[in-house]
Formats: structure tokens, sequence, C-alpha cells
């Protein structure tokens, strides 16, 4: 059986490794927007709030164990996301938020 030779471009695998580096999301945090452009279709940062954060605060709230830092929020407080957590949450709990409410 004749061995094969493969030849690939180092700057390539370099690309690859390092584009698969930077999609890990292990000590990842966002904001509102990140949040939303990744995990909430890129849903208007408002929709978010009222239909994923205000309705889920007490489970998300991580004083509580949860992915979200200020999940009550008040005006000018922003919310801190936890990256990996809000996603793993995000894939369990996908079919309980209502994702045709309007704002």
């Amino acid at each position: 059986m004749a061995a094969i030779q493969l030849s690939i471009d180092q700057d390539y695998v370099d690309q690859l490794i390092e584009e698969k580096f930077s999609e890990r999301l292990d000590g990842k945090s966002w904001d509102i927007n990140d949040f939303r452009k990744n995990c909430c279709f890129n849903k208007s940062a408002e929709w978010v709030r009222l239909n994923v954060i205000l309705p889920f605060a007490d489970e998300i709230d991580y004083k509580k164990g949860g992915w979200c830092i200020n999940p009550h929020g008040g005006r000018g407080q922003k919310q801190l996301i936890f990256a990996k957590a809000a996603c793993e949450w995000m894939e369990r709990n996908k079919r309980r938020i209502n994702w045709g409410n309007k704002v």
C-alpha cells in the first residue's frame, strides 16, 4: 500500500486554531448586546430584557447560582452575563421563551 502525503499551509492551520480558541466561551463575559446577538437572534436589547432577562431573573441571578449579574437592572444599571453559562442555559430553556412576543 502506498503512503499518501498531504501538504497543508501552516498559516491556514494557525488561522483555524486561532478561530477555534476565540470561539471558546470559558471565562468570557458579555453585556446585553453581546448576549442578544449571540443567543437571541439579534432581537433588540429591550426585547431581551422583557422576554428573557426579567421573566427568568430569579433563576439566572448570579447571586442565586445563575449567569447574570444584576438581572433586575434598573435605570442606568447594566447586566453582566457569563457567556458559557448563559449559552448552556439558553440551550436547555429555549422552548420556555416566547420568541414571537413583540416589544
